[in-house]
């Protein structure tokens, strides 16, 4: 939550969530003083009202197990300050990214956590959307991507729960399937020939682009169930409930491939 640079920088970040690992769009919602319209027109005195950001943020029923962000480059836009007020008195935990010392956002005591980006003057004096707005959009990079990793929707460096909703996306899908259920094979590169023979009749370098978007598709478009189903062999049904058992977990469902591979082909 944010007003000018810093709102604008909030929604471009949770913006790339929803196709990058396909969440809910309502699971991440960003606010910026003045809403929608400020996002391409700038209205400096919309930050000033901090009923506004109490407003905002009430309006979407906040629950306690919510966390608000608010952002201020300067410490003291009274439409983050207001926010983070109301968010206090719904019992929401608060996280406050700033790019000075001292400032209100940490002195007023409403944040359970302040990030403090320290980058100095700016090169023109005032413009935060510089070395601050950089600044910011880094932290939030960060604190996004490590929410994804540790929700399971990462796999290494990939996004395991991509949408394959344009052509980019698609290529990228078959790339990840490809990528990690052909690790899985190379891995046995050392195993016995019976069971690296067995490992190869389902390598997905053998399918087609279109076989593999076949997979794909019938997997719902879900990337990660596609690299089980490869992998594993199983029928759908079971794949589906072998995720749901691990919490989602792709590493460790493939631990289970990994396993049931080894007793099918020696038992």
């Amino acid at each position: 939550m944010g007003a000018g640079t810093s709102g604008r920088l909030g929604v471009l970040d949770l913006s790339d969530l929803p196709p990058s690992y396909n969440v809910d769009e309502m699971r991440y919602i960003a606010l910026t003083a003045g809403g929608d319209a400020s996002l391409r027109t700038a209205r400096p005195a919309v930050e000033d009202v901090r009923a506004a950001g109490a407003a905002d943020l009430s309006s979407l029923l906040p629950h306690p197990e919510d966390v608000l962000i608010g952002i201020s480059a300067s410490g003291r836009t009274p439409y983050v300050l207001g926010a983070l007020h109301s968010a206090r008195a719904h019992g929401l935990l608060t996280v406050g990214i700033v790019c000075t010392r001292p400032s209100a956002l940490l002195l007023e005591g409403q944040c359970d956590f302040v990030l403090e980006a320290l980058v100095g003057p700016e090169v023109i004096s005032g413009s935060t959307r510089l070395k601050a707005g950089t600044a910011t959009k880094m932290i939030l990079n960060m604190i996004s991507t490590a929410v994804q990793v540790k929700l399971g929707n990462t796999f290494g460096n990939l996004m395991v729960e991509l949408h394959p909703s344009n052509a980019k996306f698609v290529a990228r899908a078959r790339t990840i399937v490809r990528s990690i259920a052909g690790a899985r094979a190379e891995a046995y590169s050392g195993a016995h020939p019976a069971l690296i023979l067995h490992l190869h009749h389902s390598y997905p370098d053998a399918l087609a682009d279109d076989e593999l978007d076949g997979v794909i598709a019938r997997c719902g478009g879900s990337v990660k169930l596609a690299v089980v189903v490869i992998a594993s062999g199983w029928a759908m049904e079971l794949c589906v409930d072998a995720l749901e058992r691990r919490g989602g977990s792709l590493r460790h469902v493939l631990e289970d491939v990994r396993y049931e591979t080894v007793v099918r082909v020696f038992m």
